[in-house]
């Protein structure tokens, strides 16, 4: 890369808090790629590294004034770079880019990139509420033009009249609705809108949404209104309740409940339901979740009624699809990818924050350094998957031993750090020595040796604002104190003097 290139690349620096992202390759997927990534706020697209200048992705970029470098390698120079989204489909590239890239850059391939991709679908399966609004204006003119014919009779033009506005209230709401799902990201405020929209569009006096978790295959409870949050049961079994009916039907009513029904047992009181109605949340084949309208008196839902259940359900679906990528992304900006771990740069801002909120509050921030002893010999001896294996086994027992507060981060290379809240150099020592002797007793399961294989590590201590009143001397202290614990014996904790 040339020095105005290079100056190209780094002036774009500052623009945004967010991740900022290099995408590799030219294709037409990484055009469309590029097209998306550069209209979400709080991303940065600093370049798109393609040798093929005339490749679709290379001529976008240069409309959207995003770098274009022909040689890969060169996206680690771009300033603050977090993410790298590898389009190429060359798998020497992606190898490539993985072995040469710095550790606290990360990198999504085939999978991740899908992940995207699936967010540029959900966005242009989008501009079906435009769609959808200009058929609801359609029908309006028709109201209206009906109206005009019917102004001979009074009666039959109040009772028009009285249609329209109805009709016209739920087309402007669904309208907006719609319009607000599109603007909001984060899990939680979509489902809190998914309940808002069911209660307005559909009158329904009870709603919440559940979603899936496919790890142990169960739907967890995350919006709700009409009763108090401990009115619905938490955690519902998919093969369970009308929940579990939607999930494998996709929509299931119930107008008339018998009393203490198994299919009401998605609510604490069985005895508060009369009728209810479920309808699965999904994108494409990949069921996200349930959603549920309810009322206390038997109600049944008319075909009109049901398929304006089922239009909300495909819209929240694809705002919901939309919000969880994103939520994934968000974390693997900030998660190292080998040890499931935040990141150092992650680190580094918490830090900062951490240290503002102590003095606010006069409280202590205790950082401990770790570092795992003679970790090279131990690569030497069973190789570097081996050696990520320990890092793996490590950091598993580092965030067993913490509270939720608590702060774990890769450091770099064997080296982690934890930042903890609220808590003093005797605390902070405890936490040490508790992940110290954890880790002691841990047999690592390394195939092939002859004898049990253990690791031991060395801690440094330091608490703000006894050893340092800084975000730099707070590091400096405790990394000081861990070379004390390496230097007299390893295996050992050492808090600052």
């Amino acid at each position: 890369m040339d020095r105005s290139a290079d100056s190209a690349v780094s002036s774009r620096g500052g623009r945004t808090k967010g991740p900022t992202i290099a995408i590799v390759g030219g294709s037409l997927r990484a055009a469309s790629i590029l097209r998306l990534l550069s209209e979400v706020d709080n991303v940065r697209v600093a370049a798109v590294a393609c040798p093929t200048p005339t490749a679709p992705a290379a001529r976008l970029a240069e409309d959207l004034g995003v770098h274009v470098m022909p040689d890969v390698t060169e996206v680690f120079r771009v300033r603050d770079l977090d993410l790298i989204v590898d389009m190429s489909e060359d798998e020497d590239v992606h190898a490539l880019l993985d072995s040469e890239k710095p550790t606290d850059v990360e990198m999504i391939g085939t999978v991740g990139s899908e992940l995207v991709w699936d967010l540029l679908v959900a966005k242009k399966r989008g501009e079906e509420q435009e769609r959808l609004f200009v058929e609801l204006q359609v029908a309006y003119d028709k109201i209206r033009s009906h109206e005009r014919r019917l102004q001979a009779s009074k009666e039959a033009l109040e009772r028009a009249n009285s249609e329209l506005e109805s009709r016209l209230a739920e087309i402007f709401f669904t309208h907006e609705f719609f319009k607000a799902l599109t603007r909001f990201t984060s899990v939680d405020e979509v489902c809190s809108l998914i309940v808002d929209g069911a209660n307005g569009i559909l009158g329904a006096e009870i709603s919440c949404v559940y979603l899936f978790e496919r790890e142990d295959w169960t739907l967890r409870l995350q919006a709700s209104q009409g009763r108090p949050p401990g009115s619905f049961v938490p955690v519902v079994p998919v093969a369970e309740t009308l929940l579990g009916a939607a999930f494998r039907d996709g929509l299931v009513q119930e107008h008339v409940v018998t009393p203490h029904s198994d299919s009401v047992a998605w609510m604490v009181d069985t005895e508060d339901i009369r009728s209810h109605v479920a309808v699965v949340l999904r994108s494409g084949e990949q069921v996200l979740g349930v959603m549920v309208v309810a009322s206390a008196t038997p109600r049944e839902l008319s075909p009109a009624e049901l398929e304006r259940l089922q239009v909300i359900a495909n819209q929240s679906s694809l705002a919901l699809q939309n919000a969880l990528l994103h939520g994934e992304l968000e974390r693997l900006s900030v998660t190292d990818q080998l040890t499931d771990l935040f990141n150092h740069g992650y680190f580094q801002q918490r830090l900062d924050a951490e240290i503002r909120r102590a003095t606010r509050f006069d409280h202590p921030l205790s950082l401990v350094m770790l570092d795992i002893d003679d970790f090279k010999a131990l690569n030497d001896t069973y190789g570097h998957p081996r050696g990520d294996l320990v890092l793996k086994v490590v950091s598993s027992i580092i965030r067993d031993n913490l509270r939720d507060i608590d702060i774990a981060a890769r450091y770099g290379g064997e080296e982690f750090v934890l930042l903890l809240p609220e808590t003093g150099p005797d605390g902070a020592r405890s936490v040490a020595e508790r992940v110290r002797n954890r880790v002691g007793d841990e047999i690592l399961p390394i195939p092939g040796a002859e004898e049990e294989v253990r690791v031991s590590v060395s801690l440094g201590v330091a608490t703000y604002p006894i050893h340092a009143e800084t975000h730099a001397g707070l590091i400096d202290v405790a990394d000081r104190a861990l070379y004390e614990a390496k230097r007299t014996g390893k295996n050992r904790t050492e808090v600052a003097e």
